[in-house]
């Protein structure tokens, strides 16, 4: 995945964070869902611990770190 991918994925990371409505949400999860490669992109952010600190801020460079390094399993 290049810089830019992981750069656009980040900041549509933060903007799903910070986002007030329901249709915005899922105006920006359509877009990550979109240029992800990892279908479980979400986990991440939403379900699991791994990505946050003690102050539960969540590591978002992280997160596109782990997503950038998914590999799909061809059948």
């Amino acid at each position: 995945m290049d810089d830019e991918k992981k750069s656009e994925i980040a900041r549509l990371i933060s903007q799903l964070l910070s986002q007030k409505t329901e249709e915005e949400q899922d105006e920006v999860y359509d877009k990550i869902d979109q240029l992800s490669p990892d279908p479980e992109w979400s986990r991440y952010v939403f379900h699991s611990s791994e990505f946050y600190d003690e102050a539960e801020n969540l590591d978002i460079e992280a997160v596109v770190e782990k997503i950038a390094a998914y590999k799909p399993i061809i059948l």
